[in-house]
Formats: C-alpha cells, structure tokens, sequence
C-alpha cells in the first residue's frame, strides 16, 4: 500500500505586481549606472538595501511604484548598521601594562582576624 505524504511548503510570497528597485554598487560608478537588485515587496527591498550595506556596498536608492522611497542620505541614516565596537589590544603574556593603564593601587588594608 502506498504511503501518501505532504511535504510542508511555504506560502508563495504574495506578488501585487509592484516592483521595488535598490540601486546599488561597490564603488560610485563615474557615468551614473549603477547596479539594480528588484524586489516585491518594500520589506524585501529594505531588507536587500541592509544586506548590502552590511556586505560593504553603496546603496543609492531604493525606487517603489511611485518614485524614489529612500534616498542615499537616508538609507545611510536608517539602515546603516552601527559601527563595530573598537576592540581592546591583546597584551602578550609576561608583559606588563604601564601603570596609567592599570589605574590607581587598591588600597592595602591588613587580613580580618578569623572569627573563632
């Protein structure tokens, strides 16, 4: 007898005929072309502008159905991830740090008795 099974599918991503146009390159281009990734939807577009920020890329614009949604200024001012936080200079085993770097001494009190 045959087993019949449904494997799961994900939903089609729902197309309303709009088309969202990131235009983007690896350098500024000198003559004004650039690259066009196209998406279906505004999420998707704004989330293909931030992946190719992250990657290092320009993003210039993000088109939609009526015109220009995010200009460059913009897309740098929403999307741009935060810069990475600057990491601390690993100092070799042995060597000591200069004092301004160690702070001040702690202060030196004497042991507590043990309680009895």
């Amino acid at each position: 007898m045959a087993y019949n099974r449904t494997s799961f599918k994900a939903a089609p991503e729902y197309d309303t005929g709009e088309r969202w146009i990131i235009f983007w390159e690896t350098r500024r281009p000198e003559s004004g072309n650039w690259s066009q990734a196209v998406e279906k939807s505004q999420a998707a577009a704004v989330e293909r502008a931030k992946h190719l920020l992250k990657l290092g890329f320009i993003v210039f614009q993000i088109t939609g159905p009526t015109g220009v949604f995010l200009d460059e200024a913009e897309i740098v001012k929403r999307l741009q991830p935060p810069p990475p936080a600057p990491k601390k200079p690993r100092i070799p085993e042995g060597e000591l740090q200069p004092e301004a770097e160690l702070g001040p001494e702690p202060d030196t009190e004497p042991e507590p008795d043990p309680l009895p």
